[in-house]
């Protein structure tokens, strides 16, 4: 039998080129991302037992056991029909996770990958992070149906600070832990602010893909820029100028607006402005937009004033650091 086990997946920050990863636009015209994955995360851990299986979460307060309710669309019991299409029938799935679902932060397919990686692991089976990241990703596009970009499993599945391209099925990724200065003057101020809500990122997405989808110019010339801008942030990391990585940050921002009239709002649009006047250097929203996370990169000395101006807007403000391991067993 198969010992108790903790399968850990962190979340991840975009800064720049997200949108480019969602089809059609990385088959017709390429895409490219630049990402870093946090010290928050996803937890999904097994506990072996003799009696039938059981999903429970402490995000969503529920919990499922096997032939409860079959046929329900929850997403706990997917993920209990998950477990039972892999042989897996007995014992205790507990899930945690340290942020809110639906935050920006790629917490689904944080999610996923955890699940995936215990099952393979309980069933004594090898995976590569690649293969992971592909199954993750074909499971949460087919079997869960959502609306997501290649970008979140493979950034989660690997770890780390990096450059990602795509074309058609071909995923490259070039690593640039390297740059440590360069990284480490960005991580030492980086905030992210909770906004009080979720959303369902495929609800906001779906205007993007159906813009794409029918060539409409003003979304195609958008999408082209953001790739642009990563393909110039993996350059500022080489070069080590952090200054310009900001600067294309809240370029991005302001392009990634167009979108839609669901990405942003007054409530989004009046926390960055606060946080730019008082000590931000640079600010976004994560994920496809409308709720979530509010990443704030401060400006030199001035993390801690920020930090604390902004909790008077969110009860969730919080520093991070990066994450070079990418998902893990333990």
């Amino acid at each position: 039998m198969v010992e108790k086990a903790v399968s850990y997946s962190p979340l991840r920050i975009s800064f720049g080129g997200g949108g480019t990863d969602i089809s059609p636009f990385p088959e017709k015209y390429g895409g490219s991302v630049v990402n870093t994955t946090i010290d928050r995360g996803v937890m999904a851990k097994y506990v072996p037992d003799q009696y039938g299986l059981e999903i429970s979460s402490r995000d969503f307060l529920r919990s499922f056991v096997l032939n409860e309710s079959p046929g329900s669309k929850d997403l706990l019991n997917k993920i209990l029909g998950l477990f039972e299409m892999n042989g897996i029938i007995k014992g205790r799935v507990v899930l945690n996770g340290d942020v809110p679902p639906g935050s920006g932060l790629g917490s689904s397919s944080a999610l996923i990958t955890s699940l995936l990686n215990l099952i393979h692991y309980i069933k004594h089976e090898k995976r590569t992070w690649r293969e992971l990241a592909d199954e993750a990703f074909r499971l949460e596009r087919d079997y869960f149906g959502v609306i997501l970009g290649k970008q979140d499993p493979y950034a989660i599945s690997l770890g780390g600070f990096k450059h990602m391209s795509f074309n058609r099925d071909i995923i490259d990724v070039t690593s640039l832990n390297q740059y440590s200065e360069f990284i480490e003057d960005i991580e030492k101020r980086t905030l992210l602010l909770y906004t009080g809500k979720t959303r369902e990122s495929s609800n906001v997405l779906k205007e993007q893909v159906a813009r794409s989808s029918q060539g409409d110019e003003r979304t195609l010339i958008n999408l082209k820029e953001m790739r642009k801008i990563a393909d110039e942030m993996k350059l500022c990391a080489s070069m080590g100028n952090s200054d310009r990585f900001i600067e294309l940050i809240n370029y991005g921002w302001e392009i990634k607006k167009n979108f839609g009239e669901n990405v942003s709002n007054k409530t989004i649009d009046g926390i960055i402005e606060k946080g730019l006047s008082s000590g931000a250097q640079g600010a976004k929203l994560m994920g496809g937009g409308s709720q979530g996370f509010i990443l704030m990169i401060a400006k030199k000395g001035e993390i801690e004033n920020l930090q604390k101006e902004m909790m008077s807007f969110s009860d969730l403000v919080i520093r991070v650091n990066y994450d070079y391991e990418g998902i893990r067993i333990f």
